[in-house]
């Protein structure tokens, strides 16, 4: 994959570009010969700290840069004007920005910041780029995932939407998303980071789903997860037990384990999905096993709840309703939808 002749004219945007797996991506499309690499970092002076770094590992420099808190849907909007302005011609949307703190934090408009930043922004710009025909026609757009989204990892709790919705909100599967994004569901009452880090993942599988039915034809989405990844910023929110005892030891056993594997193979995962077809679309990517966090990567078709077609459209209808920015009119959507 990935070879100079196949993407020299093609630009690629990376959001979350300055840290972590976002950064690592970012080197290897200009490894690989993207003609442009947008870093969208929450502010310039983080997008050109990135930019230095990043030629002085590539030797190359075809990043530009792009100010943007994916938290924020004015900061958002500010973005896409800005691409739009510019003129960019974007062939590889890779929404990885998310941040996941241990105390409850909001957004300017009362969205927790975990739903938010993973979420909020992404489908502005989603939304945006499309409607402005910054995408090209045959875009791909990755979103990141998780493994945790499976529901099967210990410490890490989903919430269960649908019984919420039937027990507490009449069955509106829209109006419970809403209020879980917003820290106002009676099982929310302790403010569990991970709980709240994995639940807004499925949004993210389910609103990839509803989104692809959606999308003209030549254009992708796909939920893609990156794996396990051991990052600094994981350990920064960690409890004293994993940060001191679990952490040191799957470093050193997690790759042999398939528990845990590089940040290049979790940047990979992600350019692996940028050259996927046509029909490759409204799936969510996560390792194939499904009890463990690394190595080869697979469409997940279980458990059940990622199936839940209800639950795509609910989680792409609360973000327009939380956003207040819908498929855009200009677009048709497809017949199919």
């Amino acid at each position: 994959m990935g070879h100079d002749m196949n993407h020299a004219d093609k630009t690629a945007l990376v959001t979350g570009a300055n840290a972590g797996v976002g950064f690592e991506a970012a080197a290897q499309l200009a490894e690989d010969g993207w003609g442009k690499v947008i870093l969208a970092c929450r502010s310039v002076e983080k997008a050109e700290a990135a930019r230095a770094q990043l030629v002085e590992r590539t030797g190359k420099d075809p990043f530009d840069v792009l100010a943007v808190d994916t938290s924020e849907v004015a900061s958002a909007h500010a973005a896409c004007d800005e691409l739009r302005d510019r003129g960019e011609r974007i062939d590889f949307l890779l929404l990885n920005a998310g941040a996941s703190a241990k105390d409850a934090r909001f957004n300017s408009g009362g969205v927790e910041t975990t739903y938010a930043s993973t979420l909020i922004g992404h489908h502005v710009m989603a939304m945006r780029t499309l409607g402005d025909g910054v995408l090209s026609p045959n875009a791909r757009i990755v979103i990141a995932g998780s493994e945790g989204a499976r529901g099967n990892m210990p410490g890490m709790n989903l919430h269960d939407l649908n019984r919420i919705a039937a027990d507490d909100f009449d069955g509106d599967l829209v109006g419970a998303i809403e209020a879980l994004c917003r820290l106002e569901l009676p099982a929310q009452t302790k403010f569990i980071h991970m709980n709240e880090y994995v639940t807004a993942k499925l949004l993210v599988a389910w609103w990839v789903a509803s989104l692809a039915r959606k999308l003209p034809s030549g254009i992708t989405v796909n939920a893609v997860s990156p794996g396990a990844v051991l990052s600094t910023s994981f350990a920064r929110d960690a409890d004293a037990m994993m940060r001191f005892v679990m952490i040191p030891v799957m470093k050193v056993l997690g790759p042999f384990m398939g528990m845990s594997g590089s940040i290049e193979k979790a940047a990979r995962r992600y350019l692996d999905a940028a050259d996927f077809g046509d029909e490759e679309t409204g799936r969510f990517y996560a390792t194939a096993h499904p009890r463990k966090l690394a190595g080869p990567m697979g469409v997940q078709t279980g458990p059940e709840h990622f199936n839940d077609a209800r639950g795509h459209e609910a989680s792409f209808d609360a973000m327009v309703r939380l956003t207040g920015v819908g498929f855009p009119e200009s677009v048709s959507i497809r017949a199919s939808a």
